[in-house]
């Protein structure tokens, strides 16, 4: 018993211990080197691991990215009512510039045209109309933005418009970028608006139809040419003079989601380095992790004596389950170490197939990467007979069978003992 409950209290520590490193993957080869940009910050959505980031508290201004703020409000608050229509008036219009997809005053528009002008196209126009139809009026707005920063944790960012349009006063962080691009991450729907190309906004009472472009390079050629990356699933990106070019990139391949920002990039003639820089960090992501099975259900880890069995003399304990584990995909084998404890040092038949007998942890250089239990491959019948033998040398060697042959030998003491007197005294009568 003992052994069994340090075997358990084992497990429990094992699996206690694990937890750390869910969000902390074993360290891969170091990342590219970050050219032109002020901040960078690399996430897997999966294991909540961050893998990169440069200056990610330092404050710069935000350009397009805050349209990820106006999203989320605009898709939690209108998201359920894609068809509901928006009537466009003057104040949404008011101080309207930059990127815009043409809204006239009057024009009756729908509230899924407008979410995908936001977060595909970028339009400033349908960020206002947005806005308004939300909350009033813009600065009532831009108000329940910097609450739901807040609330995001994104502490250090401020906004005073929905469009990402430059002010002084308007400031965000790296890390608070990507902390708000994970909460519009979670949100149904908004995913699969930026990973559009192009969308198609029907004809209004106002307007022919449009064609919307994804202005995110990295899903559309049609403002960026060079820049389409395979596994992009879009987000967010924009520029301007004062914040330069910033991108909200998100990627999936192999069941494995990479958020990757670059802030205040750079540009040449050449090349914009925001796409350049998220290309080579995602890249960096999928060539150096992946999901590696560090132990098979199909490992014989060790065996355990069975007795009582006409058949066979012992089993051979597997893992419950295998373990997998996000690693670097250059670990080296030597460092992976599996370790077990078995509750009994031996078996008695009958087995049972799957029953536990013990657990098996998986370690990774001083890291532990899983525990499972350690069950029976095989079923394992017990002989009667031999069963029969063993209860008979259970009975002779225990307590009570050992009191009664003392019994009867002190009984057959005290009974030749009697008869003797009893002898004794018959021949004294005698004489």
């Amino acid at each position: 018993m003992k052994q069994r409950f340090l075997a358990i209290l084992h497990g429990m520590m094992a699996v206690i211990l694990l937890l750390p490193y869910v969000i902390a993957p074993v360290h891969a080869a170091a990342p590219p080197e970050i050219a032109g940009a002020a901040g960078a910050y690399l996430y897997n959505f999966e294991n909540d691991a961050l893998l990169y980031e440069l200056n990610p508290d330092a404050r710069i201004y935000p350009a397009s990215t805050v349209k990820l703020m106006t999203g989320i409000l605009a898709m939690e608050a209108l998201g359920d009512t894609p068809d509901r229509t928006i009537t466009v008036t003057a104040e949404m219009l008011n101080k309207v510039v930059g990127n815009n997809m043409g809204l006239k005053v009057g024009e009756i528009v729908t509230v899924n045209d407008m979410l995908h002008g936001l977060l595909l196209n970028g339009a400033n126009d349908a960020a206002q109309v947005l806005a308004v139809e939300i909350a009033g009026s813009v600065d009532d707005f831009v108000e329940e933005m910097n609450e739901k920063a807040q609330y995001l944790g994104a502490y250090n960012t401020f906004y005073t418009n929905p469009t990402g349009m430059h002010s002084e006063a308007m400031i965000t962080t790296v890390a608070d970028t990507a902390a708000i691009a994970k909460y519009a991450y979670s949100l149904p729907g908004f995913l699969e608006i930026t990973s559009l190309s192009k969308y198609v906004m029907e004809a209004t009472n106002k307007s022919d139809y449009r064609n919307l472009y994804n202005r995110n390079g990295q899903i559309s050629r049609f403002y960026e040419p060079n820049y389409l990356y395979s596994g992009s699933l879009g987000m967010n990106a924009g520029y301007t003079k004062q914040a330069g070019y910033c991108l909200v990139s998100v990627a999936q391949r192999d069941e494995l989601s990479y958020l990757c920002v670059i802030m205040n990039a750079e540009s040449t003639d050449e090349d914009i380095f925001s796409y350049a820089n998220a290309e080579a960090l995602l890249d960096y992501a999928f060539d150096s992790y992946a999901y590696i099975e560090v132990l098979s259900q199909k490992q014989r880890i060790c065996e355990l004596s069975v007795a009582l069995s006409s058949t066979v003399d012992y089993v051979t304990l597997v893992p419950a389950e295998s373990i997998t584990r996000y690693l670097p995909t250059d670990y080296n084998p030597e460092d992976l170490h599996i370790t077990y404890t078995t509750y009994d040092e031996s078996l008695t038949a009958p087995v049972q197939e799957g029953t536990v007998y013990g657990t098996v942890t998986a370690t990774y250089g001083e890291e532990i990467l899983g525990s499972t239990d350690l069950i029976a491959t095989a079923s394992v019948s017990r002989s009667e007979f031999l069963h029969l033998l063993q209860q008979i040398k259970d009975f002779t060697s225990g307590r009570f069978f050992r009191a009664v042959i003392v019994f009867i030998i002190l009984f057959s003491v005290a009974y030749v003992l009697f008869e003797a007197h009893r002898r004794e005294m018959q021949i004294r009568r005698r004489y």
